[in-house]
């Protein structure tokens, strides 16, 4: 068999080198680990490496996880290296990986350590899980790249908010009045403001015509400006107190600009990629609908709404033992930025979307807190999103309930439980009162349903 003949190799990637780890199909270790650099010296050693193995007609697995980007210039080595030679690669969950180092005990975590239950879990799964990882490896350059330049996006705004505080700080110091102003954020003339006239004492000198004269500032706006400016309870502003202000209303504005360049360009280069599909979900805007799309990547490298809310970190967790079941809560689990677009999107589409305003409002009167129901829109919504991708049809709520009214509820899944295939469901065992509870509702909606069952036998006999 091809898979007997088959080779292991364990990558774990660092930032400049690499550890390696190479077994056979039995999982024997064909050599002790070893480690190159992530440089042009490296790669060749690593394509001779894997050159002596190839030669003879085997075939080599790799695996390598995903670190963030230091990993990036091993696998373009490697997915060359495929053209040519019988050598795979895969990029790798670190989770899954990180679950199969705790399973072998070892008391000591090393790099090479690494290495070994990379290449062990590759072995393990490869079978089950060679389609899933070839689709999240080979995805477009272009949605990569992309990828990338949303991450700079990210990184600039939780950049942006630090100084957003920093200036939200000064300002409380130096001119505490101007604060009645930034109630959602300090805004855009507000910037232009702060550039020219840094604080109340410089406000304080500046005539009334000169700071109407900035965009978005009126007369009236103007005036009473400058009247909070000198009734001020910040008298004083030392010069070094100016300076930072004005540098960081300035530092804000640039990046600001920089960040809306970056988003303009990401949403011409999408414009074409079913963002006017997701765009039929009211409160979706271009960017938004730009960013779910790059974020997903190929959608077929999802089996189902269940994988793709599992692999975002959406869906709810809980441990479940005997009759206890607790810690219910979101996972949170892989990639924080598209929760990041999920809950911003799920603010808007509860506002503006009439389906997941009555949604949303449906679970508050059952009792549930704000905070855990905009985590259910979230999950929700990116469900809704994938079928919308999947199907190439627009949003109908309709849709959506249909596929509601499929899904059973708890006592209907009790009913139908396999695990219960040997066994009739009985009051008999010595079980707890919570779980006595649970039987018996089960018990009672079995007989209802058998009752049910029977008036309709006896009135067909009836009629006929």
């Amino acid at each position: 068999m091809e898979q007997d003949k088959a080779m292991y190799l364990g990558i774990d990637v660092s930032k400049g080198y690499a550890d390696f780890f190479l077994m056979d199909a039995l999982k024997q270790s064909m050599e002790k680990s070893f480690q190159l650099d992530d440089n042009l010296e490296g790669h060749q050693n690593l394509k001779m490496y894997l050159g002596k193995y190839t030669s003879t007609g085997q075939k080599i697995i790799c695996g390598i996880e995903s670190t963030g980007g230091y990993e990036q210039n091993w696998l373009v080595l490697l997915k060359k290296l495929k053209k040519q030679t019988p050598v795979e690669v895969y990029k790798l969950n670190p989770k899954g990986v990180k679950h199969q180092i705790e399973s072998t005990l070892r008391r000591t975590i090393t790099d090479s350590v690494s290495a070994e239950g990379i290449a062990d879990y590759i072995a393990n799964n490869y079978e089950q899980a060679r389609q899933k990882w070839e689709k999240s490896t080979y995805q477009d350059d272009s949605i990569i790249a992309s990828q990338r330049c949303f991450n700079l996006i990210m990184g600039l705004i939780k950049q942006q908010t630090a100084r957003y505080n920093q200036l939200e700080k000064l300002l409380y110091q130096n001119f505490p009045e101007l604060l009645i102003y930034c109630k959602h954020g300090i805004p855009n003339w507000m910037l232009r403001l702060l550039i020219k006239y840094p604080g109340a004492t410089a406000i304080n000198r500046a005539y009334t015509k000169g700071i109407d004269g900035i965009k978005g500032i009126s007369k009236t706006k103007a005036e009473k400006i400058k009247l909070l400016a000198q009734t001020s309870v910040a008298k004083l502003s030392h010069p070094v107190d100016e300076i930072m202000i004005k540098t960081l209303a300035e530092d804000i504005q640039y990046h600001q600009n920089r960040i809306e360049e970056l988003k303009g360009y990401l949403i011409g280069m999408y414009k074409n990629y079913n963002v006017s599909l997701l765009k039929s979900i009211r409160g979706i805007s271009d960017w938004t609908a730009s960013a779910f799309v790059m974020l997903l990547g190929e959608i077929d490298r999802f089996e189902g709404t269940d994988q793709i809310a599992a692999f975002y970190g959406v869906h709810p967790r809980f441990k479940q033992s005997g009759d206890g079941k607790w810690g219910n809560h979101m996972s949170k689990q892989g990639n924080s930025a598209m929760r990041y677009m999920l809950y911003i999107a799920a603010n808007n589409v509860v506002l503006h979307e009439p389906y997941f305003k009555i949604l949303y409002h449906h679970y508050i009167s059952k009792g549930k807190k704000p905070k855990s129901v905009r985590g259910i829109i979230m999950h929700k919504l990116l469900r809704v999103i994938y079928g919308m991708l999947k199907s190439q049809q627009p949003f109908n709520s309709s849709v959506d309930e249909k596929n509601q009214m499929k899904t059973p509820t708890y006592i209907e899944q009790q009913i139908t439980d396999r695990t219960r295939r040997y066994q009739k469901l009985n009051m008999n065992a010595p079980i707890s009162r919570s779980n006595y509870k649970k039987r018996r509702a089960v018990l009672e909606c079995q007989i209802s349903e058998t009752d049910i069952c029977a008036a309709s036998s006896s009135t067909t006999l009836l009629q006929k």
